[in-house]
């Protein structure tokens, strides 16, 4: 499946340097800063899908959660050649999200508005192309050189005097990953105590017992439903050879 939120960002990016702005993603996942030719600056939230809807959080639907500050959702179909682009003001996806999740709960009590919501084509075809809303130009000018655009990282700047280099930590972990509902979710797994940890997508920082445990807990936040995996199979090594958990313990012992 690949970096499908990362080839959605650099798509994004893209189109709207060639439509005369400027973008720059943000580290604070799939959010990305546009400034329109108006000299407009907007906060812009990117979700993207290869096939089927897009993924969105039912928390999104919760007045005040958005901490991005955004104005505009926007939802890449790479599975469209070009890629094709929906813009949504924010207002109008979270109270959409707002009333699905409010039907979904009340249908069987004891939900919880955790996982992902997923947003059809249909509720957000109206968007399609409408640059105007981020200030953008309708027609794209493609022999406009597209620069790599640095994503901000948000820290302080480095002290003037260095200290002395330190030897770099390794991780002695096994890295692992897997590809649930349009996510890229990273662990690291500890072969000595059979732990694994999130280190980077949905519910990144959480330790768990088992990959098993993991995976479930994993696939079951995402969907809002109780999920039942086997974690030998369900990660993978995070790296070029790929092969599944359980097959490199096996060949490992």
């Amino acid at each position: 499946m690949g970096d499908i939120a990362g080839q959605g960002i650099a798509a994004f990016v893209t189109d709207v340097q060639q439509r005369g702005g400027r973008a720059e993603p943000l580290d604070d996942h799939r959010t990305v800063k546009v400034c329109g030719t108006d000299g407009v600056e907007r906060v812009v939230r990117v979700r993207t899908t290869a096939g089927g809807p897009w993924l969105a959080r039912r928390q999104d639907g919760i007045a005040g959660s958005d901490e991005t500050g955004s104005s505009h959702w926007v939802f890449v179909d790479l599975g469209q050649t070009p890629p094709a682009f929906y813009v949504v003001e924010s207002a109008e996806i979270e109270a959409g999200i707002e009333e699905e999740v409010a039907l979904w709960l009340s249908e069987r009590p004891g939900r919880t508005a955790t996982g992902s919501h997923p947003i059809p084509l249909s509720g957000v075809a109206h968007g399609l192309d409408r640059w105007d809303l981020l200030g953008l130009d309708a027609v794209k000018d493609t022999t406009r050189t597209c620069t790599p655009t640095r994503r901000s990282t948000r820290r302080a700047a480095a002290p003037a005097v260095r200290p002395a280099a330190q030897p770099e930590e390794v991780d002695p972990r096994v890295a692992v990953c897997a590809d649930v509902g349009g996510y890229r979710v990273q662990g690291r797994f500890d072969t000595t105590t059979g732990a694994l940890e999130i280190t980077r997508g949905p519910m990144e920082g959480r330790r768990f017992p088992d990959p098993t445990t993991a995976a479930d807990a994993v696939s079951g936040f995402l969907s809002g439903d109780i999920e039942s995996h086997d974690g030998d199979t369900f990660w993978r090594l995070d790296g070029p050879k790929a092969l599944a958990l359980g097959e490199y313990l096996t060949r490992s012992s």
